[in-house]
């Protein structure tokens, strides 16, 4: 049904998936959460808990309107603050402070959702507050609805983790894939979308063999098929991961929906079926610890909100101090300065570092190319680079900075060290915020 295509592009850093064999382990839960409204593409979600109140697991705490998840406490214990602060990634935003009374008990309101068609299986989806857990974070729901007037023809599962360190969604695969398959398929057939494809690349080879077994036991290989994707980051890019297993293009600043297909990551499908069989909503994530400073690295099960340097004490702790943490994969992911920030739904990794950790000096770009051989959506990283520097928004414009994924594959085989994607994420922020200056109405005299 479904055949490989080529992409354009594309580096191969190191690997490092020295936890690939760590099976998901729980930790011990923490004494209190901090819990930002904001975890999720769109506006934050407005407070629905007070200071004082007793919430259980999965106990709403926050919701909103439009482009929204709904927020679930993670642990049980008894809500201490609700005050709007400024977080680590410059955002503002309000946030829930809940002590545990160390029950953990889940919320006796709690039950397993049910639907008969396609809307109230979206709003259930909505209610389970699941966004992408490949790192975007955009409300799962709301990439289910079609746009009037087009359709999706194909799910396309993001398993890739093309990252280095980072093996999280390998250890769903090999662990939970039955529940995987389930989730496809019941995603699939709830939204009428004919066919599935899971893109995994192929130095995973034992997760495609657990995806084809459970094809195989529940029958359902009509629906959905496992395509094997050369290793290459990004790979596991939107449009690149279309590309290659449907052939089809996504447009010039379009959206998945525009070729036809329903993007998901493979462990936000794998949630969003635990939601169907039990009732509970995203109040944890799995998330993989690593680096040359971690005693204990692994993947590990943690609610959210869950400070950082608390989730590194309950794994053992440090063997030395790191010169860099980043939460993420060491491509795409950010560098955290304050390690008393929490867990969000987004995030799927904390690496610290010690080598190779602090990158050499920037020198002048000498205009040798290989950024634009590696770029995978063919644009010119150099000449944006230049560009977002000078916050040129006329020029950005023309060089279609908005196009650009943030892969991090033109700053990885630049010669230079140019921070070219640090650059074109500073250039973007400058050409937003032109163009909502250019469209802000007139102010009347």
């Amino acid at each position: 049904m479904f055949s490989l295509h080529k992409t354009l592009g594309g580096v191969h850093p190191p690997q490092c998936k020295d936890t690939r064999d760590c099976p998901c382990t729980w930790i011990e839960p923490p004494k209190q959460v901090r819990i930002p409204l904001n975890m999720h593409i769109g506006a934050p979600c407005t407070p629905c808990v007070e200071e004082g109140a007793h919430v259980y697991v999965g106990t709403k705490i926050g919701d909103g309107e439009g482009l929204c998840a709904p927020i679930h406490a993670s642990i049980s214990g008894t809500v201490t603050s609700v005050a709007t602060e400024k977080l680590p990634t410059g955002a503002t935003a309000p946030v829930v402070t809940i002590a545990s009374d160390g029950k953990m008990e889940n919320d006796p309101a709690l039950t397993v959702p049910t639907y008969s068609g396609k809307d109230e299986f979206i709003a259930c989806v909505r209610d389970s507050g699941v966004v992408g857990l490949g790192g975007a974070s955009f409300p799962t729901w709301f990439k289910m609805r079609a746009p009037e007037g087009k359709k999706f023809d194909f799910v396309v599962i993001n398993a890739m983790e093309c990252e280095p360190y980072i093996t999280s969604d390998y250890r769903q695969m090999i662990e939970h894939a039955e529940r995987v398959i389930d989730g496809v398929v019941r995603v699939a057939r709830a939204l009428e979308i004919p066919a599935a494809v899971i893109g995994v690349e192929d130095n995973k080879p034992e997760a495609v063999d657990a995806l084809n077994r459970a094809i195989a036991d529940k029958g359902v290989g009509d629906i959905v098929e496992v395509l094997m994707v050369p290793t290459k980051y990004p790979a596991g890019g939107e449009k690149v991961l279309i590309e290659a297993t449907t052939g089809r293009a996504v447009p010039a600043g379009g959206l998945p929906i525009d070729a036809g297909c329903l993007v998901l990551n493979v462990t936000t499908v794998s949630r969003v079926e635990e939601y169907f069989r039990y009732g509970v909503p995203l109040v944890r994530r799995t998330i993989t610890l690593a680096g040359d400073c971690v005693k204990n690295p692994g993947n590990y099960r943690v609610p959210l909100g869950m400070i950082v340097r608390d989730v590194i004490e309950a794994t053992g702790g440090l063997e030395k101090q790191p010169k860099k943490i980043i939460m993420g994969g060491p491509m795409m992911g950010r560098t955290v300065t304050d390690i008393d920030c929490p867990i969000l739904k987004a995030n799927n990794a904390i690496l610290c570092l010690d080598k190779d950790a602090v990158l050499p000096e920037e020198s002048p770009c000498i205009r040798c190319g290989r950024c634009v051989r590696v770029c995978p959506l063919g644009l010119m990283p150099y000449a944006l680079d230049a560009a977002s520097r000078r916050h040129d928004a006329v020029e950005l414009d023309e060089l279609a900075v908005m196009n650009c994924m943030e892969c991090g594959s033109c700053a990885f085989t630049c010669p230079a060290h140019r921070r070219i994607t640090a650059s074109i994420r500073e250039g973007k922020a400058a050409y937003r915020g032109e163009v909502a200056r250019l469209t802000q109405p007139a102010k009347e005299a």
